[in-house]
């Protein structure tokens, strides 16, 4: 079989592209640690140092969410792998909301299988799960079908 050669005159438009990740993770390798919980705080770290604000401004941004002190200690704490200090779930998801990230949740959620997703998609969601259970059926009635033909 002879392969077409390929036109190296015509621009390739998408040779350099790639589409956005559909769920935000970080890497494996950036949040690489034995246990869960340290895990979860490098994630933290991670999205502090990234987010383009300070830890002291992010504090005061989720003490002003949550209508309780959040102090930038805490936030130190939250993000050392070597403190004993977890952090909530209402902290988890505040300091999502201020930050916009929400890696640390999928950092949490991935030993359980689960991921986070922008709430617009749920519609999307229902829909491949209505679809596969569709197909389920459709195979179910084949098979009853099948049997039945059998049977005559």
């Amino acid at each position: 079989m002879v392969m077409p050669r390929r036109d190296t005159s015509t621009l390739d438009l998408f040779r350099d592209y790639e589409p956005a990740p559909v769920v935000p993770r970080f890497a494996a390798d950036e949040v690489k640690a034995w246990t869960p919980a340290r895990r979860l705080s490098r994630a933290i770290a991670k999205t502090l140092d990234e987010c383009g604000r300070s830890r002291e401004e992010i504090a005061a941004a989720m003490t002003e969410h949550l209508g309780e002190r959040v102090p930038k200690a805490m936030l130190d704490a939250y993000a050392s792998p070597e403190k004993p200090h977890a952090i909530s779930a209402q902290r988890l998801a505040a300091l999502v909301l201020v930050t916009g990230d929400v890696r640390p949740l999928n950092t949490l959620l991935n030993d359980a299988g689960l991921i986070v997703i922008e709430a617009k998609y749920e519609a999307l969601l229902r829909r491949e799960k209505a679809r596969e259970l569709r197909e389920k059926l459709d195979r179910e009635i084949e098979a009853a079908d099948a049997q039945w033909k059998a049977r005559r």
